[in-house]
Parts: C-alpha cells; structure tokens; sequence
C-alpha cells in the first residue's frame, strides 16, 4: 500500500464462538515492501474489478488464506494510513467456527486464529520505541505453531482498537 490517494480494504473476521477469535496474518517477507514480517489483517489493493470494499476484503481473504463462507457484518469507518497509503476501509465478517486455512506463501507467512480478548487485554499490550514516533503502544500476542510473540502496531493494532471499542 504506497501510493498516495490508494485504496484498500480488510478483512476482520471474528468467530462466532464462545470465546471469538480474530484471525491474523505474518505478512510474507519481500524485497521493497516496508511491511514485511508485520502482523496484519488479511487484505489489499481495491481492484476495478470489485464492486465494493466489502467484495475487496472477501476476495483479498480468499486469496490469502483460502476462507470462505463468509458472512459480512458490516464495514467500519475508513482509516488514512501512515506514509501516505492511502485509505483503508475496515470490512467485519463473522464465520461459524476457525477455519483450516490454506495461505498464500507468496504473501502470508503464516496465520492464527487468536482469541479477541488478547487484543483486549492489557496484559498483552506493550509501549514499542519507533524512531519515528517515539514510543508507541501496541499488543505482543503470543502467535503461530510456535507461540512466538506477534506485535500487532499500526493499521492492524489502529483497527482493532476501534473494533473492541464498538464492541464495548
């Protein structure tokens, strides 16, 4: 997401279960994308041939980790990205229970289902040094097969703050 006046949409999708979970990605690690290795929301450019954002974010969690059946809450308001990325439109979707997910490698390293209450919980957030901007608070989520810690910051951490907070 580099050029300026972009637009995009995510898609934060959301268990319909006891305890919901929320379903992260490790974006792939390539030459010229200053997002490598990040935590996300699976996601991507606006493509003429998409009718709405809410088509956007359904096709881009397809395309990267193979949900399907997804049934669409809604999208929340857009959100100006840093370094001039453009606008991202935040799409929820609920689905039944966590799906097995076929990833992309070419653009996800790997993806989990985490339950939402850690991105909700103070016990996971951290303050981070950015040279840019000084400190920053974010959540450090225990990730993946191996449980290592993800730092959601950012967009990701920026959507889901005003996520948990139409929850509330």
């Amino acid at each position: 997401m580099d050029a300026p006046g972009m637009q995009a949409a995510t898609a934060l999708i959301i268990t319909e279960q006891t305890e919901p979970r929320v379903l992260l990605i490790r974006r792939a690690v390539r030459d010229g994308d200053r997002w490598s290795g990040h935590a996300a929301l699976p996601g991507g450019k606006v493509e003429p041939s998409d009718g709405t954002r809410i088509d956007t974010a359904r096709r881009e969690a397809a395309e990267e980790t193979g949900i399907t059946g997804l049934s669409a809450v809604g999208a929340m308001d857009d959100i100006k990205g840093w370094f001039r990325t453009g606008v991202v439109t935040p799409v929820v979707f609920t689905v039944a229970q966590p799906q097995a997910l076929v990833i992309d490698q070419r653009e996800v390293a790997e993806a989990d289902w985490v339950p939402l209450q850690w991105c909700a919980s103070r016990q996971f957030r951290a303050r981070y040094p950015y040279p840019l901007i000084g400190p920053w608070s974010s959540w450090a989520i225990p990730f993946g097969t191996h449980g290592e810690q993800l730092v959601v910051w950012g967009l990701t951490y920026r959507i889901l703050s005003n996520f948990i907070a139409l929850c509330r």
